[in-house]
């Protein structure tokens, strides 16, 4: 029961200010942008669209560098971009519950203050 209610309220601080939103928007943006380059779009060379996202939900989905070398070589393209894409969003819904949790910290008054007449 406590876990659902700390996921919960870590899903409500990710959604319930404007900081949160507008990143979460923004990341959406990004990823909506590299699954249209990636699905539609004909390149000659590599394309940079997927990187954008990555670096936008920094620094979690950083921790794919960890990985070591040849772990997702032999997955198909499908499973890659559904990987990519789930790493984006738990590390993009990580990143706005931890501003949530900074602009509701930031709204509460120091403690020791008086409060304004």
């Amino acid at each position: 029961m406590n876990i659902s209610r700390r996921t919960r309220t870590a899903l409500i601080r990710a959604t319930d200010n404007w900081l949160s939103r507008v990143y979460l928007a923004a990341v959406t943006a990004a990823t909506g942008y590299f699954l249209f380059d990636a699905f539609f779009v004909d390149h000659p060379d590599a394309s940079m669209a997927a990187v954008v996202p990555w670096l936008l939900t920094a620094p979690l989905s950083l921790l794919y560098t960890l990985l070591p070398a040849g772990t997702l070589s032999g997955a198909s393209t499908g499973l890659f971009t559904a990987l990519h894409l789930a790493g984006i969003a738990f590390a993009a819904l990580a990143n706005a519950a931890f501003m949530g949790h900074v602009v509701h910290r930031l709204r509460q008054p120091f403690p020791g203050t008086a409060p304004s007449a």
